[in-house]
């Protein structure tokens, strides 16, 4: 005889004391975000997100199990959140009252909003670690709410499922066990939860006697997980689909716009200590504390001689960090000539060079001097024009061991030429003199202190690039004080500083002097390898440097760094013919056709992979995440066809048509009261769903006759008993489903009107 039914009114907190799998494995999703933000080490501080995502985990615990109003649940939360991430972050600050640090704290919470709103840049490293604390909270009380009110996790798997793919996103391959860790987590909590709640309603139509055995529900999600995810690991990497790199541009395109206020307002994070990261730029370079740069190999070069690799170059100067301000977008297809860097300055000559990635990816092209073609397709973002060069990216992400192609202008000028360059400058370029009006004069004064007699910006340039490789060159430096203008500070107090210190100083200081500059960001060339003959570029390569116009000869590089040679040019201009020497007879065109040969290798496909390319582990974070949604629907639909026949086999056979009626209706919100009998139940059925009420009556009579008369149908009569429960169940499913969703948000309407209604003063 079946145990007594179980009222459905369960508490929630009831439901998570019996089963104590959903509880722990919604802690581990929670806090699978947290671990990898501290894992990354972006910045200090920040070893108490995990502990915080926990707190809000269990603020939603207490709070869920009080039954309040959700209003009052919610803005008890938010203050609670924020009053002990506040208490929490101010002990990281310098005093000994308390007050005054939460004070001290809130004051900078409140400039660093203020420049979220103004535009401005923030390097406030704290404010990073308090604002992911803050995060970790929201996402542990989302998840732990969820599952107290409605038992549903996927409040728990998509915030902080969302939250961790954005770290992986910027993070190198080494944290990706926290992404499986999510994914099993989920999937096992997934089918934890849809197991509770079917198993209550089951024993609450007494057709099992105890509840089931969630935990082995979850083990056998674990398995199914584990082995989709095997399974994507394995696939091969294969080349980029023209019509996937389509809509990765449409996608990027919003996200482009997210991460240049991100790279803005936490302009000083730390690169992640991991080996092994892709390669990424951000919109704005501020000075940083100290950090140390890897040997991992990140780019092979083949080409004829040396040069520095531009990612992204900087036009503004805020007086506490370098930013790119907004360009225009242009789409450019395979060796599309970039238009405006074609504009004919003199003493140039065209190079090609093949760039094989060593690193895990990039989001960046990184190209020399005045970039012309490139063999991939990319986006090429400009300011005021398109000789205004602000970055190149490719249309879809470039991964480890595929290679382009760049045909590039590479000067060749003499200082004799750049000397007599004159100071012509055209419109657009007044904008590389931006400057703060807040710059102090004392950065003026001795620019003009530093230059001296020179009579030309070229020799102002060499001057202001030999004073600054007289300072001390290091990557353990002081960060400038709030409220410190960069250059000043570096000039007049640490005098000490890395290349980013460097360049944004001779970048400022030759403006204070009318001298149009800006700083460009990458990577110098790197080493010579006999073995393959080309350069091998490792993260020690990475580099800022200034970069000067000179009218008629384009963008002219400059050296402010000690750690690197200063260019060496020739005194006086070579003599060579240059429509001879790198034209050819033909003209531009067909010295196209020669460095870009109508080969198989960059005709198949918009990246060409090196045999054997292998597979990485930054290709494996797509796969694992489309991986994830395979994994979730799979297991979906696992868990749901295991509840639906669950219990239901042990029945004779002209008990079950009756039997899947009533768990169809029940999960539907029309099920049996305890006190009902099966007529007064198909009664009441038969008024619900009108079109089936002879097909519900002779399943409920052949029920009645079959379990308490004891008679067998016979198996003919039993299979013209199951297709009309087909039919019967598929009349409910049309009429009960969408009943059920009109029922559910007219209750829903009708509790929020409501409740406003009763607190309008």
């Amino acid at each position: 005889m079946a145990s007594e039914a179980v009222p459905l009114n369960v508490s929630r907190l009831d439901r998570l004391q019996r089963g104590w799998l959903p509880a722990l494995l919604t802690a581990v999703l929670v806090t699978t975000p947290a671990a990898s933000v501290q894992a990354a080490g972006w910045s200090e501080h920040l070893e108490p997100v995990p502990f915080l995502a926990l707190g809000g985990l269990l603020c939603a615990f207490v709070l869920g199990s009080a039954r309040a109003n959700w209003i009052l649940t919610h803005t008890l939360a938010i203050v609670t959140g924020l009053s002990i991430t506040l208490f929490q972050y101010s002990w990281f600050l310098i005093s000994t009252d308390v007050l005054e640090r939460m004070y001290t704290l809130t004051r900078r919470v409140a400039a660093w909003l203020h420049a979220a709103a103004s535009g401005a840049p923030s390097t406030d490293n704290l404010l990073f670690a308090f604002t992911m604390g803050l995060m970790a909270w929201g996402i542990g009380y989302t998840g732990g709410i969820g599952m107290m009110r409605s038992l549903s996790p996927w409040w728990a798997i998509v915030p902080s499922g969302i939250a961790l793919l954005l770290n992986l996103s910027y993070s190198p391959p080494e944290l990706l066990p926290f992404l499986f860790i999510h994914l099993i987590a989920g999937i096992a909590l997934l089918i934890t939860a849809t197991s509770l709640m079917r198993s209550e309603r089951w024993q609450a139509e007494a057709l099992v006697e105890t509840l089931h055995p969630h935990a082995g529900y979850a083990i056998a999600g674990v398995g199914v997980g584990l082995l989709i995810m095997f399974t994507a690991w394995r696939i091969p990497a294969g080349e980029v689909h023209r019509g996937v790199a389509s809509t990765w541009e449409n996608v990027s395109g919003p996200w482009q716009v997210l991460q240049v206020n991100f790279d803005r307002l936490f302009a000083a994070l730390n690169p992640s200590s991991l080996p092994g990261k892709g390669l990424s730029v951000a919109q704005t370079m501020a000075p940083r504390g100290s950090f140390e740069l890897g040997n991992n190999p990140v780019l092979r070069i083949s080409g004829r001689e040396p040069g520095y690799w531009r990612a992204v170059t900087y036009d503004q100067y805020t007086g506490r960090a370098m930013m790119s301000s907004p360009t225009t977008s242009q789409r450019l297809d395979r060796r599309e000539p970039v238009e405006g860097t074609m504009e004919p300055d003199a003493a140039r000559k065209f190079s090609e060079y093949t760039v094989t990635l060593l690193a895990p990816s990039t989001s960046v092209i990184y190209a020399p001097d005045e970039p012309l073609t490139i063999s991939v397709p990319t986006i090429y973002d400009y300011r005021v024009n398109r000789s205004d060069y602000g970055s190149l990216r490719p249309v879809a992400p470039i991964h480890e061991q595929q290679r382009y192609s760049v045909l590039a202008s590479v000067s060749t000028a003499s200082s004799a030429e750049l000397r007599q360059a004159g100071t012509g400058y055209p419109a657009w370029s007044q904008n590389y003199l931006q400057l703060p009006n807040e710059l102090p004069d004392r950065v003026r004064r001795e620019s003009r202190r530093i230059i001296g007699d020179a009579t030309n910006p070229y020799d102002a340039a060499i001057a202001i690039q030999q004073q600054l490789r007289g300072l001390t060159y290091s990557t353990r430096v002081p960060v400038p004080p709030a409220g410190r203008d960069w250059v000043s500070f570096l000039l007049f107090e640490s005098k000490e500083g890395y290349c980013d210190y460097f360049a944004a100083a001779m970048t400022v200081m030759l403006r204070s002097v009318g001298i149009p500059s800006r700083v460009a960001s990458g990577y110098v060339t790197g080493d010579w390898d006999a073995s393959t003959q080309s350069y091998i570029a490792t993260e020690h390569h990475a580099h800022s440097w200034t970069e000067v116009y000179f009218p008629g000869y384009g963008w002219i590089t400059f050296e402010p760094s000690a750690n690197r040679p200063a260019p060496i040019r020739p005194e006086t201009a070579p003599i060579f013919n240059f429509q001879d020497d790198f034209l050819g007879s033909g003209g531009i065109d067909s010295s196209f056709d020669d460095l870009f040969p109508e080969d198989e290798d960059f005709n198949s496909s918009p990246f060409t992979p090196l045999p054997p390319m292998r597979n990485t582990q930054n290709n494996g974070i797509l796969l694992i995440a489309l991986g994830m949604l395979v994994l979730i629907l799979l297991g979906g639909s696992t868990a749901g066809l295991f509840l639906w026949k669950r219990g239901i086999g042990r029945l004779p056979l002209v008990a079950r048509p009756y039997a899947q009626l009533v768990r169809l209706a029940t999960w539907c919100g029309v099920g049996p009261r305890p006190y009902q009998t099966p007529y007064e139940y198909s009664t009441e059925l038969r008024r619900v769903v009108p079109s089936a009420r002879a097909h519900i009556d002779a399943i409920t009579e052949a029920y009645v006759a079959g379990i308490y008369g004891a008679k067998n149908p016979g198996a003919p009569a039993s299979e013209r008993l199951a297709a009309l429960g087909s039919e019967t169940r598929r009349a409910m499913l049309r009429t009960l489903a969408l009943g059920r969703w009109r029922e559910w948000f007219a209750t829903r309407l009708t509790d929020l009107v409501g409740s406003t209604g009763r607190r309008t003063p």
